[in-house]
């Protein structure tokens, strides 16, 4: 009876025995999950590449031209010729907004342009070369989006510039206010976080319709320009 006893007791301590082991386990292998989980959030957040609140200096230098469809009689073949083209460049300031931190921002600016163009193509037969200067105020609006850990975001957006001065001159003559239109342009490219305080871009900018004065010329009515800019935004606080 005592053997029997005796039996039932060591079998009850072996039980518990190896429960307690599990539980040991069980208890090890969360507390290895939890500490995993957390290293692995730090490493996530240590790789993060952040959208920050910026207001910043920006300055781009590009180049434009501006062509259109050449047809000065009904029965010549319509060509799309560039008639201006020329460097240029905007400086003006900018305010980066994040709206979701690591992937999505807004970017608004106020950017002087000044352009400095010249005709290479004669309007006129006895044309010859001309100087083009056009002057606006530019308010770019974009959207940056980029993966979490990246330094390079892909951007997308519009432009509204105003006509501050458009000066043609041919051959000593000089008609002014050329194009005083209010223009809308669509930009698209990248841009790519160096640190903290600077920030570049290289974008695309499209003007697909230019209303210059009707005087201008004759047979030329669809105007558009094409450019491409690279640009820097210094913060300085």
């Amino acid at each position: 009876m005592f053997r029997v006893f005796g039996l039932v007791l060591l079998l009850a301590a072996f039980a518990f025995a190896q429960d307690e082991s599990v539980n040991e386990y069980d208890r090890w292998m969360q507390a290895k999950a939890h500490r995993d989980s957390i290293r692995n959030a730090e490493i996530i957040q240590k790789n993060s590449v952040p959208f920050d609140f910026l207001v910043g200096m920006t300055m781009n230098l590009g180049f434009k031209v501006i062509n259109n469809e050449k047809q000065l009689s009904r029965y010549e073949k319509v060509e799309r010729i560039v008639f201006f083209e020329g460097a240029f460049f905007q400086a003006g300031a900018s305010v980066q907004w994040p709206l979701l931190q690591y992937h999505l921002a807004v970017r608004l600016g106020v950017l002087f342009e000044y352009a400095p163009l010249y005709l290479s193509e004669p309007l006129y037969v006895d044309d010859g070369k001309g100087d083009y200067k056009r002057g606006r105020i530019a308010f770019p609006i974009l959207f940056a989006v980029k993966p979490r850990s990246s330094f390079v975001s892909f951007e997308l957006g519009s432009q509204i510039s105003i006509p501050l001065f458009d000066n043609l001159e041919l051959d000593g003559a000089r008609d002014r206010e050329l194009d005083s239109s209010m223009e809308f342009s669509m930009l698209l490219g990248v841009g790519f976080r160096v640190n903290e305080r600077i920030y570049l871009d290289l974008l695309w900018d499209a003007k697909f319709y230019h209303k210059f004065n009707e005087k201008f010329a004759d047979g030329l009515a669809h105007w558009s320009s094409v450019a491409i800019k690279a640009g820097v935004t210094f913060n300085p606080f």
